[in-house]
């Protein structure tokens, strides 16, 4: 089920003719609007429960209004804006999104386990002595 809706992407595209853009290349700049959409923000399959799936749907709706702007007549240049708005909305929804954050671990290893750790040595005589007996 795509995220933009139809309507609002040809009226955000500044509302053309179906003779000039049919509805086959609108639901082309939605499915477009939708992939980008998913990749800004790092997650696929948005569903209508999910915090920011209305944002979603604004993003893809501006992202597919910035494809069909492009490839036709633009009289307003309103293309890049458009693009930069959808970006913006993506960039809110992964920064505050739990469902778009990526979390990258590793185990922890030192030396001949990682052989890209550096060495640790120490030094004859660089210990505490603070607990030795004084002699």
């Amino acid at each position: 089920m795509p995220y933009g809706d139809l309507a609002s992407a040809r009226k955000l595209a500044g509302n053309p003719s179906v003779s000039d853009v049919p509805d086959s290349d609108v639901t082309k700049a939605i499915t477009y609007g939708d992939a980008r959409a998913e990749a800004e923000t790092n997650h696929r399959g948005w569903l209508p429960g999910d915090d920011g799936y209305a944002l979603i749907c604004e993003a893809s709706e501006y992202f597919a209004s910035s494809w069909i702007r492009d490839r036709f007549a633009d009289p307003d240049k309103q293309a890049d804006k458009h693009y930069q708005k959808a970006q913006d909305i993506c960039d809110a929804i992964f920064r505050s999104s739990s469902l778009s954050v990526t979390v990258l671990t590793q185990q922890y290893s030192t030396y001949p386990a990682n052989p890209d750790a550096s060495i640790y040595r120490s030094l004859p005589g660089s210990g505490s002595t603070e607990h030795e007996p004084f002699v």
